[in-house]
């Protein structure tokens, strides 16, 4: 992450936040190994790296509470997973207890405040004055040789440019250049702060206020219309920017950086790591692309992600931690200089030394900044992208192979009983005209060719419905796992209906590996996903379930599809970890 223009200490610290990532992805339980006091930070997934590093300076330290040191765990935690657990949302996880929050936008603290004003929650009250870390605007960030058509850096490019670009038949044909339709990606709006401050930009954009937007602007036609025309040219959505930029780096080693999306969501801080070859979400610094992105600041509005702080007052944050906590929050507002050094802004927006063309970010850009509207303005906002957005047509895949007998320890149920309960939450997280298909696989039964078996034919959600509930019941685990040959016949009979005017996609569930091992069999799969028809895409969402799943083959198959790969390592989890599958719809 070291950059040129940066002194050689600066890049040091750069290196140290990389490695440190690997301990922000899995997350610390916070108990004490050397006598100081234990502290919890939730973070957003850009910050995590940053503040692990300032959690270390500040044990290091000579600030101590009550005599001791501070011990401050750092981890990514989603915010609105952070808004359940603090709220006791049903299905939360009780035994999570974080002293410190920090999302990226104040919507969340506005959600939680919300959400305990109706009933009780874990936390008691939510503070109403709250520390800006940082800043980082929201961007449409564009392949450079995409941006630098539409007149980047200097000219002018909003929201309804891309609009206009995602109703013309012609794509990027319409500009005389060969990049194929033109496409978008965007974070999910229900869970995601970067597609939601996305959303709400795009809204203001197309209702033509100056001031924040209102709950009269989100009736109206204009603003619903251009919403849906934009989202009829995702690729899909999801709960993290991480999919998306791992996505658009992979296509770009592939000399393909220009297939995979012409425009995604993200905050500036991520243009400017992914240009150094840093990508969110992962520890490893690798090459800068060969393609860079350029950060478009929208003429025509955008949002900031403000990145509030507070501590949380509940009956587990005692005195002792309170006092902590809330030091540890002044000595992070002291180091300013290192949140600029790593891609943010200051709270009044001013650049770091990261910040220029030559990184993909104009250091002053020009734009207009919209205003976060009240919360129950963006609540409404979250609603009409639900309304609005691109429907689905997947076909979920489910490995019933012998090894699903295996019982999961600490449970007492076995893979396959746990992996029935998740695909049954499958219908209730799609839409009812959102379609959806089953099969199962293993390997062939009986006299039957095929190691896969179509239990429920493709049918909108509200048709399938109950047959999906039955079928799902009945699986039985039998047999080997022919995991490459199921992938791809899913992937052509998937492609067998494609529809232009939703997101195409496999979602795979596989605990084991393929029988017979025959790699050439995972090479051939993997060059076939890679060369398919940039704008006829069916992409694939793969689920490594338990300890024994195939990672590298399905994080090399979903690289490939252009989906993403989730790893269920637990398959105690699998119920929440196909929740952010489903995200992707």
């Amino acid at each position: 992450m070291k950059h040129p223009v940066l002194p050689i200490a600066l890049g040091a610290v750069a290196l140290v936040l990389i490695l440190l990532g690997l301990f922000a992805l899995n997350g610390s339980s916070g108990e004490p190994d050397d006598g100081c006091v234990p502290l919890t930070l939730w973070s957003s997934d850009e910050k995590v790296p940053l503040l692990q590093e300032i959690s270390r300076r500040y044990k290091e330290s000579d600030r101590k509470t009550d005599g001791k040191c501070v011990n401050v765990a750092v981890s990514v935690h989603p915010s609105q997973d952070a808004v359940d657990v603090l709220a006791d949302a049903p299905g939360s996880d009780p035994s999570a207890r974080p002293d410190m929050w920090s999302p990226s936008s104040r919507y969340w603290v506005d959600s939680l405040r919300s959400a305990i004003a109706t009933r009780p929650g874990r936390v008691r009250s939510v503070p109403e004055n709250l520390p800006t870390l940082a800043t980082s605007p929201i961007v449409i960030a564009m392949p450079e040789p995409m941006a630098r058509e539409l007149g980047w850096p200097e000219g002018a490019i909003g929201w309804r440019d891309m609009i206009a670009l995602a109703q013309d038949p012609k794509g990027w044909g319409s500009r005389g250049k060969p990049w194929g339709a033109f496409k978008i990606g965007k974070t999910n709006p229900v869970h995601s702060t970067t597609g939601l401050l996305a959303t709400i930009a795009t809204a203001t954009a197309l209702s033509g206020t100056s001031d924040a937007l209102t709950s009269s602007a989100l009736d109206d036609p204009a603003v619903a219309g251009g919403l849906r025309a934009l989202e009829s040219t995702a690729v899909h959505y999801g709960k993290h920017s991480a999919v998306f930029v791992r996505n658009m780096y992979a296509a770009d080693q592939e000399g393909r950086a220009l297939d995979y999306v012409s425009a995604v969501a993200l905050e500036e801080k991520v243009v400017l790591d992914y240009n150094q070859g840093v990508l969110v979400g992962d520890p490893v610094a690798r090459d800068k692309p060969r393609v860079k992105l350029a950060a478009v600041f929208p003429t025509d509005g955008t949002t900031v992600s403000d990145n509030p702080a507070l501590v949380v007052d509940a009956e587990w944050v005692t005195d002792q931690r309170k006092r902590a906590a809330e030091d540890f929050l002044r000595y992070v507002q002291e180091q300013k200089p290192l949140f600029t050094e790593a891609g943010f802004r200051d709270g009044e927006g001013n650049p770091g030394a990261r910040h220029s063309e030559g990184n993909g970010t104009p250091a002053n850009p020009s734009f207009r900044l919209v205003r976060t509207p009240a919360f129950e303005v963006a609540a409404g906002v979250r609603e009409l992208w639900q309304r609005n957005r691109k429907r689905a047509n997947v076909l979920l895949v489910v490995d019933v192979s012998k090894s699903m007998e295996k019982v999961v320890d600490g449970v007492g149920r076995t893979r396959l009983e746990l992996a029935r309960d998740a695909a049954l939450l499958v219908p209730g997280q799609l839409t009812e005209d959102d379609t959806l298909a089953l099969w199962e696989f293993s390997s062939p039964l009986g006299t039957e060719p095929r190691p896969w078996r179509e239990r429920v034919a493709a049918g909108p959600v509200g048709v399938v419905r109950d047959a999906f509930g039955r079928e799902v019941a009945g699986l039985q685990p039998t047999g080997a796992t022919e995991l490459y040959e199921s992938t791809r016949a899913a992937v052509e009979s998937v492609r067998g209906r494609y529809d232009q005017g939703r997101i195409n996609a496999v979602v795979l569930l596989s605990d084991g590996r393929n029988e017979p091992a025959r790699p050439e069999g995972l090479t051939t799969l993997v060059n076939g996903l890679q060369t398919a028809d940039k704008d006829r895409v069916v992409r694939v969402f793969s689920i490594a379930y338990g300890d024994e799943a195939d990672r590298d083959a399905l994080a090399k198959i979903s690289t490939a599809a252009r989906g993403g790969f989730y790893d269920s390592s637990d398959a105690a989890r699998i119920e929440s970890v196909m929740a952010d599958v489903l995200s992707n719809f």
